[in-house]
């Protein structure tokens, strides 16, 4: 099965701590999917250095039969995806059809994470959401190991951030969701 990663999966360095084989660049294979659309809504309890929880705010997907986003997929097996569960325990897992993608052939269907529950999905009305500047550092960090038109394409759900930027290192509240996304796996 593919996984689509659409926001810090699509650096290798941080989709390396979700896996405990080693991934080479050449794994997040850039696609194009249709129907879906990248939205930053997704809340995360988050701390920043002052140890006050607030609603970081994640990039996620909305169904959206008229738009399409870019993102990765990378080839994972089912042991990896029930770590990833945990790495991404505020998502849901979808199934998105490989007929879907717009640029690559896929002989499977491709699972994607999205928040899903309206308790975790913030509007401009939210209040305490802020987006950690970090994980946008982790975005664009990324941009170097792509095409011009991937990293064109990207840039525009980076425009018009609805949600404040922190500036700081963050990390989330749960502490395995924490372990898996800033030290990975030990060994």
């Amino acid at each position: 099965m593919y996984l689509f990663g659409y926001g810090s999966l699509i650096n290798l360095v941080s989709a390396q701590k979700s896996f405990k084989r080693e991934l080479k660049q050449e794994d997040l294979i850039p696609v194009n999917i249709k129907g879906y659309d990248k939205v930053w809504n997704s809340i995360e309890f988050i701390e920043f250095e002052d140890k006050k929880q607030v609603n970081g705010i994640f990039l996620n997907l909305r169904k959206d039969e008229k738009k399409s986003t870019n993102g990765v997929v990378v080839k994972i097996t089912d042991e990896e995806l029930e770590l990833l569960k945990l790495r991404e325990k505020n998502y849901s897992c979808i199934t998105i059809s490989s007929s879907n993608v717009l640029n690559k052939k896929l002989d499977e269907d491709i699972i994607a994470f999205m928040t899903t529950n309206e308790k975790r999905v913030a509007s401009k009305s939210t209040e305490n959401c802020f987006i950690p500047a970090k994980y946008i550092d982790i975005l664009t960090n990324a941009f170097e190991f792509y095409e011009d038109d991937f990293v064109n394409e990207y840039k525009k759900c980076l425009e018009d951030l609805p949600f404040d930027l922190k500036q700081g290192v963050y990390k989330f509240s749960d502490p395995v969701q924490n372990k898996l996304a800033k030290q990975g796996f030990s060994e």
